[in-house]
C-alpha cells in the first residue's frame, strides 16, 4: 500500500501570507513588534514554538490557549473570504482515489482550524487520517507527527510520499524516512532546495506532465499517477 501525506497550511489552502498576518496582529498585545519576515520564517511551527518565541520564555498551557483561541481567531476572519483549493488538488485527490493511494493530512494546527479548512474546502472524505499537534510530543521538525500518521494509514514510511510548503515540514518528512514534494506556496525554490526534498512543484498542476515529482511518484507508488 501507498501513501500521500499532506501538510495542510499552504499545502491544501495558500493561506500562509494570512497567517503571517494573524501572528502580527496578535503579538501586538504582549508589546512584540513583529514584521512578517519573524514569522515567515518560523511557517511549520505549532502555536506553542509561536507563544515562546513573543514572549520569549516558555509559555503556560493558559497562553497557550489563548492563543489557539485569539490568534486562529483572527486568521479565520482574514482568511475566510479567500478559502479556495489550490489549482490541481481536487484533481490530485480524486487521482489517488481512483489509484488506491492512501491519504493522510499531519498538520500543526488546532483542531477548529482543521475543521475551517477540511470542512469548508469539502475535502475531509478524501483522507483516511487526520493528525494535528496535539496527538504528537514533538512537533516539526521533529519527524513524530508524520510518523504517527503513517502508522494510522498502515503504511510503512518509505512508501509514504509527503507534500510540504514550510522547511521545518520537509526537514520533519525527511527525518522521517519519506520523500518530500515541496511545494512553492510559501517559499521560493533556491529557499526549499537546500533542505533538500526530493522534488519541488510550483503547483499540484505541475503532477499532471513529466517533472522529477511525478517520477518520484512512480517509483514510490509503481505507476503514474492518472491526473487529468
Amino acid at each position: 500500500m501507498k501513501a500521500f501525506i499532506f501538510d495542510m497550511d499552504g499545502v491544501l489552502c495558500a493561506n500562509s501570507d494570512f497567517h503571517v498576518e494573524a501572528w502580527v496582529v496578535y503579538a501586538r498585545q504582549f508589546g512584540k513588534a513583529l514584521v512578517a519576515d519573524d514569522v515567515r520564517s518560523r511557517l511549520g511551527w505549532n502555536n506553542r514554538d509561536y507563544m515562546r518565541f513573543i514572549l520569549e520564555r516558555e509559555p503556560t498551557d493558559e497562553e497557550v490557549r489563548h492563543s489557539i483561541d485569539g490568534k486562529e481567531a483572527v486568521y479565520r476572519e482574514l482568511y475566510a473570504p479567500h478559502l479556495a483549493h489550490p489549482a490541481g488538488l481536487v484533481a490530485v485527490l480524486d487521482a489517488t482515489a481512483r489509484d488506491g493511494i492512501l491519504c493522510g493530512v499531519a498538520t500543526s494546527a488546532p483542531d477548529e482550524n482543521i475543521r475551517f479548512t477540511l470542512d469548508g474546502l469539502g475535502i475531509r472524505h478524501y483522507f483516511r487520517a487526520i493528525v494535528d499537534a496535539t496527538q504528537v510530543k514533538q512537533s516539526k521538525p521533529d519527524p513524530a507527527i508524520y510518523l504517527k500518521a503513517a502508522e494510522r494509514l498502515g503504511v510503512s514510511p518509505a512508501q509514504c510520499i509527503v507534500f510540504e510548503d514550510a522547511i521545518a515540514g520537509i526537514q520533519s518528512g525527511n527525518a522521517a524516512g519519506m520523500p518530500v514534494i515541496a511545494i512553492t506556496s510559501s517559499y521560493p525554490a533556491e529557499i526549499l532546495a537546500p533542505h533538500n526534498p526530493a522534488a519541488i512543484i510550483e503547483s499540484f498542476t505541475d503532477l499532471a506532465g513529466p517533472c522529477p515529482a511525478t517520477d518520484l511518484i512512480t517509483r514510490v507508488c509503481g505507476k503514474a499517477l492518472d491526473i487529468f
